[in-house]
């Protein structure tokens, strides 16, 4: 009896780090698919900005002018983002990390 108490505790023990761990992973995985998808439109959006088209060239600066307004880089890739934006769109940067 004691056997069988044992082994099913450490099976819901195994069972409860299994599904901890499964949150944890996925949060992960979708922070990742979030910054991958925002780098993704910056790169679109510099790409765009500096094209010889001129129409293309305003898409890109109208891009721009919405993406630092929506802050929609986080965390270290915002430094690097409000910089390049911010050459971009001919506005100061705004900092809201402070570190």
């Amino acid at each position: 009896m004691a056997a069988a108490l044992c082994t099913a505790a450490f099976t819901l023990l195994a069972a409860f780090v299994g599904g901890l761990w499964a949150v944890v992973r996925w949060r992960r995985d979708v922070a990742r698919e979030q910054r991958d998808r925002a780098w993704s439109r910056f790169v679109w959006t510099v790409d765009q900005t500096c094209a010889d088209d001129i129409g293309r060239a305003e898409l890109g600066r109208a891009s721009a002018k919405a993406m630092y307004e929506m802050q929609i880089l986080r965390d270290d890739d915002e430094a690097v983002g409000n910089i390049v934006l911010e050459l971009i769109t001919g506005r100061e940067a705004t900092w809201t990390n402070t570190e």
